[in-house]
């Protein structure tokens, strides 16, 4: 570097350092001139100060939060201004006061608790928010800043789960790391994964769930890339009537998370929070196998199971002034699962800011990037798994020798980046522009090692797996809202906007076998290639969205509105597709004639429209891919679309009630009905086309479903020290497919579930078994099958000769939460969910009577004779004569009936009652921040706290396998309830350790 640019940088310096300083002396001189604003806030119930209360002059950035002792200070030029302050959980509240020159001006505050939720703000569409007081549509929040203080969760599914009326989620099995399936009101139409659109800060994030080369059927869930250490909220738009502006793809719903955003440190304008948390736990089978579930193996099955570790560390810094804010975290998760080869080990950092240049403008960019490695166990339809071989055979181990099944590895190494910027402008009073923008982008690779010195069927001397995903998702939305007074008490919003989306997904694949030694598994030294592909698809997505809102004396709202999308997987001749919705609601508590205990009583109604978008590719008339024949490489149709393919379209009429009575106790009621048409049917092509064989996309199909939903929220008592809040959710639905075209009944890739005209999507129809056929001596003849007039089912069709044998999603749910604090530092809460009217099919017992591993059967063909018997010779002797019954009795016959219904050539012989109930959920929490509050200033946390807590501490179900959520073909596919050697879901327990700085 020359002198000069040294002298010029010292220069330049010194200017900066100057200009720096005087502009301390002019702020110095500014404060000075100022006026103090200062008080306390208290509860207003209890008297308790309240700790982290936001006090601020509306639309700017001044303000202050009260510290440990409810006390704030806030600096203010003289003048008059409102002041609010407002808290998480209680009632907003304002006044006016007047600020003098170089004078404090005391202000306190007494918040009312909003014990009901009242004043929660909620996301009631793709254009609006609304209080829970004004929504117009059952939107649901979680609090999940709230929620992992008293339980540690893996997962979103964990967080979701049992917490929102008419939404379930459910894990496909207890791997670690695994998929999820969200379960939404009647489940929407016929098309799609049945899974609702997620968005994390304005961005649409990746809802995949990733095979790669199977483990079994269970797969990766990409959702576990998500913390939930880093979510502030969660809402739920559930159904067409709240998602309708959000289009295409939100037929099943809208998740919208919120991550945590920077804050200043109580009782200070500048400066830095810093909290720590420490989780270790250890998850651990819930059920043993037993003679009933394993004859003979059962010891052998339960010496699979191991318990696995639970270590997390979470370092969060949060903080800032009036012009902009910061919050940052580091978390890393470690956790085993119950079988040997199941783990996940999560990397995760956030960094979230917000900006506030003016008052008219808000500036916000979040990011976040996650390391994640998944291993997955051989389970499910698995010869190479542990259970496989324990659970099936009568002797363990008959298929592959336990060492070759530990050295399988089947890793999944995913890097995830998720960030989103937005700008919020207000240029003139009551006018807001806001611009968000941002993208999911990750990459996961998968590899999967057949050791070369173990025998493996259909590996020759070692196999190595190569796999990897790329997803690239962008997506930008903007909004215009005006609201203005059209006359004396009628408020009008008016808002235009538009939201656009891109996704990019790139996959490339290879095997190779045949390793000499297996010390050495690079692909590269593998000398038998055995297959390699790739895949690539684009879908684009834009939509025009319009809403128009009006609001009378705070009484009366009207909102109506239309989207109009384009989506490059429609046909040409069918390019957009509109969506419209309308909803209002009627606050009756604000009329003279309801009793003042009312806090509110609204009425709502809504109805709304969303879709589900075809397949990428089945607006393509003719699609080809590269071939290799014996002539050289050339392009082959292998798939027939149909250009004038248009999105399934979902209708969804929503009613509903709510209703606060004495700020204590909260009441929602709701029913829906839903309907979709143009469902997307494939139909086989004829060969008068003259096209290839293949099926061809139809908007044939057509589903109905209804349900009611139902919550309480009731808070007993409440004083200084104790509180009790009690909740109770019950739902129920149904639903019904009424047309599929002239297509014939579409069964999974098992034969059992089915989507048919007259019966629920999904149900399980299969033949009957009516019980046994006898020969004229009385003795067994086999199995009486098939529909007749004596077979005891509902929905049977006598053509296909089927029945219908229940439904792997049950018909009421609903669960049961209690969070009670008492002496007012020890918090308890507990949540219990339940299921009923729901089945699954137990193939695992259907495998072990064909493998002679099942108590029941052995023992019938015992008293049957039908067991092979020998002489003191060794000579086969007839069965019969060993027989326990004789035959044409009436304990034969009922011995020959039950026999029949195990035969293993019929399903509905496995197809199980799984109604459940569970204690999901348990916790103490122990909070020392007030007694920390007693220690000298210097040597004082902000807070501490300790936890102990439990999930899926105790189950009781009529199924008899393990676990009756799983479903042993993932969380994504037409296969559901269906149990094939799956994993059950662990018992966890965790001990929490939080400090905050």
């Amino acid at each position: 570097m020359s002198r000069t640019a040294l002298r010029n940088g010292a220069r330049t310096i010194g200017r900066a350092l100057s200009a720096t300083v005087f502009l301390l002396l002019v702020s110095t001189a500014s404060i000075a001139q100022n006026g103090e604003l200062a008080g306390q806030i208290i509860d207003a119930d209890t008297g308790e100060t309240l700790v982290g209360v936001n006090v601020v002059v509306p639309g700017t950035t001044i303000g202050g939060v009260t510290n440990l002792d409810g006390r704030y200070e806030v600096s203010l030029e003289p003048g008059t201004y409102t002041i609010v302050a407002s808290f998480v959980g209680y009632v907003t509240v304002s006044a006016e006061i007047e600020i003098r020159t170089g004078e404090t001006t005391t202000q306190d505050f007494e918040m009312e608790a909003d014990l009901t939720g009242l004043e929660d703000v909620i996301v009631t569409g793709a254009l609006s928010q609304r209080s829970r007081a004004t929504s117009e549509v059952a939107v649901s929040r979680i609090q999940a800043d709230q929620l992992v203080e008293v339980v540690p969760f893996n997962d979103v599914s964990q967080l979701i789960n049992g917490k929102i009326a008419g939404v379930s989620v459910q894990p496909a099995s207890g791997n670690v790391g695994g998929g999820i399936r969200f379960n939404i009101r009647s489940g929407g139409g016929l098309n799609g994964d049945g899974q609702p659109l997620i968005f994390i800060d304005g961005v649409r994030i990746d809802n995949a769930e990733f095979e790669g080369f199977g483990a079994g059927g269970q797969a990766v869930g990409v959702l576990s890339d998500i913390n939930p250490e880093d979510i502030a909220s969660i809402d739920v738009l559930k159904g067409p009537a709240a998602s309708a502006l959000y289009g295409t793809d939100a037929s099943n719903g809208v998740v919208l998370i919120e991550t945590k955003k920077g804050s200043l440190a109580a009782g200070q304008a500048t400066g830095l929070q810093i909290d720590y948390k420490a989780v270790v736990g250890q998850n651990s089978r819930q059920v043993e196998y037993t003679e009933d579930t394993a004859f003979n193996t059962f010891e052998d099955a339960n010496a699979n199971f191991v318990d696995g570790g639970i270590s997390q560390q979470t370092l969060g810094i949060s903080g800032g002034s009036r012009s902009i804010r910061f919050f940052s975290q580091l978390d890393l998760r470690n956790e085993d699962g119950i079988l040997p080869g199941n783990f996940q080990d999560r990397r995760s950092f956030r960094a979230n800011v917000e900006a506030f240049p003016s008052d008219e403008v808000r500036v916000g960019v979040n990011a976040s990037y996650t390391f994640n490695n998944v291993a997955r166990p051989q389970n499910d339809n698995n010869i190479f798994g542990f259970l496989g071989n324990t659970v099936l055979p009568s002797a363990p181990y008959a298929f592959i020798d336990s060492l070759a099944v530990l050295g399988i590895e089947n890793l999944t190494r995913a890097n995830r980046f998720i960030t989103s910027a937005n700008v919020a402008y207000t240029p003139i009073e009551n006018l807001t522009l806001r611009v968000t923008g941002g993208g999911d982008f990750s990459d996961l690779r998968q590899d999967v090692l057949f050791p070369q010195n173990f025998a493996y069927a259909g590996v020759q001397d070692g196999e190595r797996n190569v796999f990897v995903r790329e997803v690239d998702q962008i997506t930008l939305d903007g909004v215009a809202a005006y609201t203005y007074d059209v006359v004396e008490g009628l408020v009008s919003t008016t808002t235009l906007g538009f939201q656009a989306f891109d996704r990019r997904r790139r996959n490339y694949n290879f095997d190779i076998q045949d390793f000499a030694t297996s010390l050495i598994t690079d692909a590269g030294t593998g000398t038998q290639f055995q297959a390699a592909g790739e895949f690539f698809d684009n879908l684009r997505q834009f939509g025009l969205l319009g809403e128009q809102s009006f609001v009378y004396d705070d009484t009366y709202s009207l909102t109506f509105g239309a989207r109009r999308d384009y989506a490059s997987s429609l046909g040409a001749e069918a390019a957009d597709i509109i969506y419209p919705t309308v909803r209002g609601a009627v606050r009756f508590e604000q009329l003279d004639f309801v009793p003042e205990m009312f806090d509110l009583l609204k009425l709502r109604a809504a109805y709304g429209q969303s879709g589900q978008l075809p397949d990428v590719f089945d607006g393509i008339p003719v699609l080809y891919e590269a071939e290799v024949g014996g002539d050289g490489a050339g392009a082959v149709p292998v798939q027939v679309g149909n250009n004038e393919i248009v999105p399934e379209r979902i209708s969804e009429i929503e009613v509903g009630i709510d209703a606060d009575l004495f700020n204590r106790l909260s009441l929602g009621f709701t029913y829906y009905n839903q309907r979709a048409t143009d469902s997307i049917v494939d139909i086989i092509a004829a060969p008068s086309t003259g096209l290839v064989a293949s099926n061809v996309p139809f908007n044939v199909g057509e589903i109905t479903g209804q349900g009611i939903e139902f919550a309480i929220n009731y808070t007993p008592y409440r004083d200084r020290a104790n509180q009790v809040d009690l909740g109770l959710i019950l739902n129920y639905q149904t639903n019904e497919v009424q047309d599929i075209g002239d297509a014939q009944p579409i069964f999974d890739g098992f034969d059992l579930n089915v989507i048919s005209p007259g019966l629920p999507r999904s149900a399980f129809f299969t033949a009957p078994v009516n019980g046994a056929r006898f020969n004229e001596d009385g003795t067994y003849a086999g199995v009486d099958s098939g529909v007749t007039e004596n077979t005891d089912a509902e929905s049977c069709d006598a053509e296909l000769n089927r029945c219908l044998f229940g439904t792997p999603y049950p018909d009421f749910s609903g669960s049961f939460t209690a969070n009670i604090r008492l002496l007012r530092d020890v918090r308890l809460y507990a949540l219990v969910d339940f299921a009923t009217g729901v089945s699954l099919f137990n193939n695992t017992r259907l495998f072990q009577v064909i493998f002679g591993n099942d108590r029941e059967r052995s023992e019938l063909a015992d008293q049957l004779g039908f067991t092979t018997e020998f002489d003191d010779d060794g000579n086969v002797v007839d069965a019969g004569d060993f027989a326990d019954l004789q035959p044409g009795s009436a304990e034969y016959i009922d011995a020959a009936n039950r026999y029949a219904r195990t035969d293993p050539g019929f399903d509905s012989n496995f197809v199980e009652d799984a109604d459940f109930l569970k204690l999901r959920e348990i916790s103490i929490r122990y909070d020392f921040t007030r007694l920390l509050s007693k220690l000298p200033a210097s040597y004082r946390l902000r807070t501490a706290s300790i936890t102990l807590a439990a999930r899926n501490l105790f189950q009781t179900t009529n199924y008899s396998g393990p676990d009756p959520e799983v479903n042993f073909d993932g969380a994504r596919s037409l296969s559901r309830g269906q149990d094939f050697l799956t994993i059950q879901n662990p018992r966890s327990f965790f001990a929490t350790l939080t400090l905050g700085l």
